[in-house]
């Protein structure tokens, strides 16, 4: 079917309340069982590899779930509107704390009863870091952006040297052969294939049901997109969640924002490099809300998610959840 007549069909379906709860309902059923397909298949690799599933879920998990905020990046980076890829890398981070990282606290509360070890830590916030001395001017040259991706390089390398497992997550023979699946990679990339197609439909759908309840587009795309975008992490998070891989939950919210940070940004400078301009004066004042503000905001949210394993609260261990879930919705409400 020509592009065209894809688009007609997709303006059609989605010119009906029917038409969009469909698209919604079909979204969700895509990206619950690409996520249970997901968790599955990684699990298994990283046990039979002898591979920790954090050092899954920091690499391979979160790259898979972190594809559409490649996508809607590079899409808006090709059209000229690079102030889009640095809001949604932004928002997107947030997202994934306040929204993945607290519900999956929510139904498992030791995804946040564990600590992250130092290697964990130095690149969760030393990503953090590098981009405000990238961004501190107000800019992302290629140069810069060639930084952040070979940081990225070196991030994964260092997570693969350092991820064999030393039996956390690794089960006895007798276990593993109970629990063995046929061709688990390529049950992960169906997986991550189902998420994808899950999360486009869950987020064409919001956006026509929103735009059609009166928001505007600049509110849709703070909210019902950043969010949208986050849906696979968020399907991935509860997956493992559900599933009692808590190492999954937490290191695909780490390895997502790290990527995030990293590869996106430093794909999109790449492409096309964030440096205002008079014809750009959208990326000016998106750089100027970024620096003083929004990373605050993603400072703060960070720094939430790794203080919450220290707060002792006995049986209401689910509060840290809702502590991250009821910071995410403030933030929301805020920005609205």
């Amino acid at each position: 079917m020509p592009p065209s007549s894809m688009d007609e069909l997709m303006n059609t379906v989605l010119s009906t309340w029917t038409g969009i709860g469909a698209c919604l309902a079909l979204g969700f059923f895509m990206l619950a069982m690409g996520a249970n397909w997901l968790v599955d298949g990684s699990s298994f690799i990283a046990r039979r590899v002898g591979v920790s599933t954090l050092a899954i879920g920091l690499t391979v998990v979160a790259w898979g779930t972190s594809a559409p905020e490649v996508v809607v990046s590079a899409n808006a980076a090709l059209a000229g509107r690079t102030s889009i890829s640095l809001g949604n890398v932004l928002g997107s981070n947030m997202a994934n704390i306040g929204l993945v990282l607290g519900c999956s606290g929510l139904v498992l509360p030791s995804v946040l009863q564990k600590a992250l070890n130092f290697r964990d830590l130095f690149w969760f916030f030393g990503s953090l870091a590098l981009l405000w001395g990238v961004s501190a001017d107000h800019q992302i040259t290629r140069t810069e952006a060639g930084v952040l991706l070979a940081s990225f390089a070196a991030y994964t390398v260092h997570v693969w040297l350092t991820g064999r497992s030393t039996g956390m997550g690794v089960e006895s023979q007798e276990e593993f052969g109970q629990k063995s699946i046929r061709h688990p990679w390529l049950l992960t990339l169906l997986g991550f294939v189902v998420i994808l197609l899950g999360a486009e439909a869950s987020i064409q759908g919001a956006v026509a049901g929103s735009l059609r309840l009166g928001m505007s587009e600049r509110v849709v795309g703070l909210t019902i997109v950043a969010v949208g975008t986050s849906l696979p992490e968020f399907a991935a998070g509860l997956g493992g969640a559900f599933k009692g891989e808590s190492d999954i939950s937490i290191g695909n919210v780490v390895g997502s924002n790290v990527f995030n940070v990293l590869a996106v940004l430093g794909i999109i400078g790449l492409i096309h490099p964030l440096v205002p301009s008079d014809e750009n004066s959208d990326l000016a004042d998106a750089f100027a809300n970024a620096v003083p503000a929004d990373f605050l905001w993603v400072l703060g949210f960070s720094l939430a998610a790794v203080s919450l394993p220290f707060l002792r609260l006995g049986k209401l261990t689910r509060f840290k959840g809702l502590i991250l879930v009821g910071a995410y919705a403030y933030y929301i409400a805020r920005l609205v």
